[in-house]
């Protein structure tokens, strides 16, 4: 019989892809889990992961085995609460629209493994969360902030957009080229260097860009890291011109409750 912890380590591993971020999410040590996941391979005489320095690919077989496993081990993490009949403790999400979900779900999770009776509820509005993953500059008022990342910005272009073949661009290259706007907080899409073209179109969020940017419709200013996740799209320097960068990060409200939420985020999160 397989262990419920084995698993649990295992699907960390495939959602965070790798077994440092697993180990974070979990509490527990890196050899940890991947003493646990060597353990998993030879009893099932298989691989699961292809390792390498970007990370963890999971393989077929353990994409076969996440998706039969990934509900009963939630239900199974939870149960002492359900049986205990805790009552849940509303938490106010907020995520900013130029974030990506993918790494706030990750530490979610971790948050939901350690504390299974938070609720998670989401609001567009910052002002009402009680965590907001988002610029520094947009934290809310009676926010503190923690600083995660800090990182610059890169022009998306689709994967067979002709300016994807070269390493770096100028801003002349970008002259003709159908721009893709973000005009949310922050106002990262550089609206100085949009004078000489023309909007294509204008995106809710960044999720929705990325998607916008990947069909072709146009090109975008991006956080770096937007790229890492995608194959669909390419991000490429601007080789005369300062496109700018952003801090985010977590803030939470001030309470004691919500400062230790925002704690252990930012332990796991990878932003």
């Amino acid at each position: 019989m397989i262990e419920l912890t084995t698993l649990r380590y295992f699907t960390s591993a495939f959602e965070a892809r790798t077994f440092s971020q697993a180990a974070r999410v979990n509490d527990v040590s890196q050899p940890t889990v991947s003493a646990a996941i060597q353990k998993l391979e030879d009893r099932l005489g298989v691989s699961l992961f292809q390792r390498s320095k970007a990370g963890l690919t999971p393989t077929p077989f353990a994409t076969r085995l996440y998706h039969d496993t990934v509900d009963s081990v939630a239900h199974l993490s939870s149960i002492d609460m359900r049986l205990r009949r805790e009552p849940q403790q509303t938490v106010r999400i907020h995520c900013a629209p130029d974030m990506l979900l993918k790494g706030v779900a990750t530490g979610l999770n971790a948050l939901r493994i350690g504390s299974p009776e938070l609720m998670f509820g989401f609001t567009d509005d910052p002002e009402n969360s009680d965590i907001a993953f988002l610029a520094d500059s947009c934290t809310p008022a009676d926010h503190d902030f923690i600083l995660l990342a800090e990182e610059s910005f890169r022009v998306a272009f689709g994967r067979f957009h002709p300016l994807a073949r070269v390493p770096e661009v100028r801003l002349a290259d970008l002259r003709d080229q159908p721009v893709i706007h973000r005009p949310y907080c922050p106002n990262a899409d550089r609206m100085d260097l949009d004078a000489l073209r023309f909007a294509a179109a204008e995106a809710m969020n960044d999720a929705q860009l990325l998607d916008l940017v990947a069909a072709g419709l146009g090109i975008a200013f991006v956080p770096l890291s937007h790229g890492d996740s995608r194959d669909d799209i390419v991000l490429r320097p601007l080789a005369d011109t300062d496109t700018g960068h952003r801090r985010i990060g977590i803030s939470h409200r001030k309470s004691v409750f919500a400062a230790q939420l925002a704690k252990r985020l930012a332990k796991v999160c990878a932003l």
